[in-house]
């Protein structure tokens, strides 16, 4: 079994039931970020404000919209929530270890480490200097 950590993009994918087939949880664990997490509750709480992740919903029927947002409310205990208090101390170390990442990159290659993961992100969340850092730790990241 392997586990994937899996960005808002995809975790909302996965929510909706339209994740990418190399994504599928067969035999998987899932796994997301607190970040990641927020970024995407935020996204769909405001329906004033339509952004890549809220865009989503608009493509799918209202039942299933609801359904999913839903299941981003009330996380699915099927999907592994990586918390900060794991967290907070490995991703100050890789800070003074020297890598300069953003917060929502830090957290995750921290979250990767920790639970022994892949990184899963969408073409919209792809940057290389996280494909990089995770390179020299040996963490995998793929684009779903």
């Amino acid at each position: 079994m392997s586990t994937l950590l899996v960005d808002d993009h995809l975790l909302l994918q996965l929510l909706l039931g339209q994740e990418p087939v190399d994504l599928r949880p067969t035999g998987r664990t899932i796994a997301t970020t607190g970040l990641w997490y927020h970024r995407l509750c935020r996204a769909v709480s405001n329906t004033s404000v339509t952004g890549s992740i809220s865009r989503q919903l608009g493509h799918v029927s209202a039942t299933m919209a609801r359904g999913a947002v839903n299941a981003i409310v009330e996380l699915p205990e099927t999907i592994e929530l990586v918390s900060l208090r794991s967290l907070g101390w490995p991703m100050a170390t890789l800070l003074n270890d020297g890598e300069r990442l953003n917060l929502l990159s830090i957290e995750a290659l921290a979250a990767a480490m920790h639970i022994g993961a892949d990184i899963c992100l969408s073409p919209s969340d792809d940057n290389v200097p996280l494909r990089e850092a995770a390179a020299r730790r040996g963490i995998t990241v793929r684009t779903l």
